[in-house]
């Protein structure tokens, strides 16, 4: 099986090859999502198997805990870190690998059944810098667009046992219901519809409606530039320059001249697997068939070619 599938596949490229040399446009009406999940196994690979991906995430919480440390130095009363949950903290590259050599995409029920078995690793480094951060004086809350429930009733919160679970069972301390704070926790009417965004969650971190207390965040940790703010762009090159203009943001907790506001620090987690990085790609951005897909990602690309 795995020979006729290698036969095929070195037929399909040798003839897009073919098409490409004559000039003729490749029908890529048959593009398939299994071939969209084909292009993912480096990546994935990548995130499971390399020790430059164990580097980086140990690399951006010894800066976490570098800017913790000066959080207490300063004197910051009820310091908190505000961490997202995947790809920050949990691995969840089993689910993505899950779709490889399938015809499925990511969807909303296959997410809320891998949530479910609470089987995601921890990110190298990560329970051990959460503990730090709560065994020293600090609050470590988990700030996830993960679903509560599974079924959408308010008064069900499975999903947000299972990741409860799953955080205790990779050595996490300070897991709980008021430190975990999913989707349609602390929502706002905007324009007259309800705002799920992560910015009202961590208001609420601030101003003590999570637990009575209330925290200055002296770190904001995630993959994903939302994870820092709602307003980062939806293109890449607005999310470019959103990183460009606040560069000063990364990894360095800054203060104005009296110490006493102060700005997180935005500390970046490497997760080329998806994102709304792949999503900047893509013009517009939902509702692509895997067709476009791969059209729209190979356009992207900035190319060099050697002479002939």
């Amino acid at each position: 099986m795995y020979h006729q599938y290698f036969k095929f596949v070195t037929f399909s490229t040798l003839l897009t090859s073919s098409l490409l040399l004559l000039g003729l446009k490749q029908d890529t009406a048959e593009f398939t999502n299994a071939q969209i999940n084909e292009q993912s196994i480096l990546a994935i690979n990548w995130v499971q198997q390399s020790g430059e991906y164990q580097a980086l995430t140990y690399q951006a919480f010894n800066i976490a805990k570098i800017v913790f440390d000066q959080a207490k130095a300063k004197k910051i009363t009820q310091p908190a870190i505000i961490v997202d949950i995947d790809e920050t903290v949990l691995d969840n590259s089993a689910y993505q690998a899950g779709l490889v050599d399938t015809n499925n995409s990511y969807e909303l029920s296959t997410w809320n059944k891998w949530v479910a078995v609470a089987r995601a690793k921890t990110v190298p480094g990560a329970a051990k810098f959460v503990n730090y951060v709560n065994d020293n004086g600090g609050k470590v809350f988990f700030i996830s667009d993960r679903d509560k429930s599974s079924n959408k009733d308010r008064n069900n919160n499975d999903l947000e046992i299972a990741t409860i679970n799953n955080l205790k069972v990779n050595g996490f301390k300070g897991a709980n219901s008021k430190t975990v704070l999913l989707k349609g926790e602390f929502t706002k009417i905007i324009d007259g519809k309800e705002s799920t965004s992560k910015q009202w969650r961590r208001e609420a971190v601030e101003n003590g409606q999570v637990d009575g207390k209330k925290y200055t965040i002296v770190a904001l940790m995630g993959d994903n530039l939302n994870d820092f703010d709602h307003k980062t762009g939806v293109t890449n090159q607005e999310r470019r320059s959103y990183v460009e203009k606040h560069s000063s943001y990364y990894g360095i907790l800054d203060s104005i001249p009296n110490n006493k506001i102060f700005e997180p620090a935005y500390i970046a987690l490497p997760n080329p697997m998806y994102g709304n990085w792949e999503t900047g790609l893509y013009k517009p951005q939902a509702g692509q068939k895997p067709s476009q897909k791969n059209q729209q990602r190979k356009q992207s690309l900035i190319r060099w070619l050697p002479d002939k």
